[in-house]
């Protein structure tokens, strides 16, 4: 038993320190995407000056959490690598690898977390966010602790319990919006998918009993996400630093708008958030560039795409062990309604929304898919040997995949969109190209000798950082320093234009470069032209 528990215990430091490696690896070699230097900014502005106008968009837990190395030395955020920002992240992704195993072991047994566990560690997707300065792998994390207990005290919530609840859920709630569809809402159907007799429900008895549970969880969330706020007053409306805003015309005629804009409040800046965040997901007010299988859109993309990107993006070995347990074990195990109803709403809320296409934005949905595709070792329908080979099989093509995308795991896509050659045809922005080819972009430069190099980028630093000597052509940079100046694609000149811009700047339709294929892909995303 000593031997086994020590073994149980090696495996789970393996696991843990090869991600690690992964995760400082892709740091080490990967610029700072588009979103990380500005999330750490605003954090560090929450921190220090408690001023939420800086993003309107999101709560501020996440960013306050990448920006705390910051209070020690601020210039750790311009940084060339943004290291101890990332490593704020990659604590979080070590911690819900060990939550995985947890989950996973409670759920459906010590075998099934191991494999969890396993497919966790060399998830492409998870590895990707799991290192940047940025919101979704910590929302991620808390999204799945807060699901774990709520399963783990679903039948008995003690005070002590609810306190814990109601915090861990609070911290939730001030990470992303999203976690209102994506936890509050399932929470409530498997509350009261859990009540044995459903009649209670419409009962004064049953909610009498409840009714102050109910209250105390809202308080303690509301005062826990309060907190993130520094317990600050705002208008519901949030300040801005926008003056001409329709809001401020609207209060002039308005009494309630003009309320909302002038009176502070507990949880103003949420409120104002919630608000800010339903425009952009269901309405034409805000540009939402998206892109995938030749069809480019400024106002997002019809919700019946996001399942083929998540099918593009998704290993299909984890798709090929996830599917049979959703075919063979469904009727069988009832805790699965706890993955299950999850994934439902997290799927049912991108598709009914206008968002951009962002794999990232359903992060969640990964943990999930391996914790219940993990059960597939106590399946035994087929014979022992069968379902090893299987597995091994299907774990050897995982493994693969994922090591052979490093360090670029933002950039991966599976087999079935072809070779890294032919994947930019498919997807762009953070599900492709997200800027971070920097680095690698440098080291082609030197290695190559290239003399005369045109470049159109997408990211938010600016290459002259990195000692890329070159020309700025049309391109979707926020803080390139040098005055763009015309295509010259001859013998003389290479041309380097990351993914993004090759659609959204027209590369894809100008004459003198469409009729090329890349030479090759550099960074994972930033497209190679050159004549011989």
């Amino acid at each position: 038993m000593k031997i086994k528990k020590i073994w149980d215990y090696v495996f789970i430091a393996f696991c843990l320190t090869a991600m690690s490696f992964l995760l400082i690896g892709s740091i080490r070699r990967e610029s700072p995407t588009y979103d990380e230097v500005t999330y750490a900014e605003y954090g560090y502005h929450f921190l220090i000056n408690h001023d939420f106008r800086y993003d309107p968009f999101s709560p501020p837990l996440a960013k306050e959490i990448v920006a705390l190395p910051a209070l020690i030395n601020k210039n750790v955020i311009y940084d060339r690598i943004i290291f101890w920002p990332r490593m704020m992240t990659v604590l979080f992704t070590l911690g819900l690898a060990a939550l995985i195993y947890l989950f996973s072991k409670k759920l459906f047994g010590e075998s099934a977390a191991k494999l969890s566990l396993l497919l966790f560690v060399f998830e492409p997707n998870l590895l990707a966010n799991g290192h940047y300065a940025d919101a979704d792998l910590i929302f991620t994390f808390f999204y799945i602790l807060s699901l774990f207990f709520f399963w783990l005290w679903r039948k008995k919530f003690t005070r002590k319990r609810i306190i814990i609840f109601s915090i861990i859920t609070g911290l939730l709630l001030s990470t992303k919006i999203t976690s209102i569809p994506f936890f509050i809402f399932p929470v409530i159907v498997l509350y009261a998918l859990g009540i044995k007799r459903k009649r209670d429900l419409i009962t004064y008895v049953f909610w009498k009993k409840r009714i102050w549970m109910f209250l105390a969880v809202a308080f303690i969330v509301s005062v826990t996400l309060w907190a993130t706020y520094f317990f600050k007053f705002e208008p519901p409306l949030g300040y801005r630093f926008d003056q001409k805003r329709p809001a401020i015309a609207l209060s002039k005629t308005n009494p309630l708008i003009k309320f909302a804009l002038t009176v502070p409040i507990p949880l103003g800046s949420y409120i104002s958030t919630i608000k800010q965040t339903f425009l952009y997901n269901y309405s034409n007010l805000y540009i939402k560039r998206s892109y995938i299988l030749g069809m480019a859109s400024d106002f997002g993309s019809p919700g019946y795409y996001f399942p083929l990107v998540f099918f593009i993006k998704t290993p299909l070995p984890l798709l090929m062990l996830f599917v049979p347990c959703l075919l063979i074990t469904f009727k069988y195990v009832k805790k699965e309604k706890y993955i299950l109803i999850p994934l439902l709403f997290i799927f049912l809320n991108v598709i009914l929304s206008h968002v951009t296409l962002v794999n990232r934005y359903i992060l969640p949905v990964y943990p999930l898919v391996i914790i219940y595709a993990g059960q597939i070792v106590n399946i035994r329908i087929v014979r022992k040997t069968i379902l090893f080979l299987f597995l091994g099989f299907l774990l050897i093509w995982y493994i693969a995949g994922t090591l052979k995308a490093f360090p670029y795991f933002v950039s991966y896509m599976n087999e079935a969109a072809g070779g890294a050659g032919n994947r930019y045809k498919y997807l762009v922005d953070a599900n492709y190209d997200w800027g971070q080819g920097l680095i690698a972009l440098k080291k082609y430069e030197d290695n190559q000798g290239i003399r005369n190099l045109q470049l159109a980028y997408f990211g938010s630093i600016d290459p002259v950082k990195y000692g890329i000597a070159y020309e700025k052509i049309k391109n979707l940079a926020i803080n390139d320093s040098k005055k763009t100046v015309a295509l010259k694609f001859d013998k003389n000149h290479t041309i380097a234009i990351s993914a993004t811009c090759w659609y959204f700047c027209g590369y894809d339709r100008d004459p003198a470069l469409n009729k090329y294929k890349p030479v090759t892909v550099v960074g994972g995303s930033i497209l190679i032209f050159k004549k011989y």
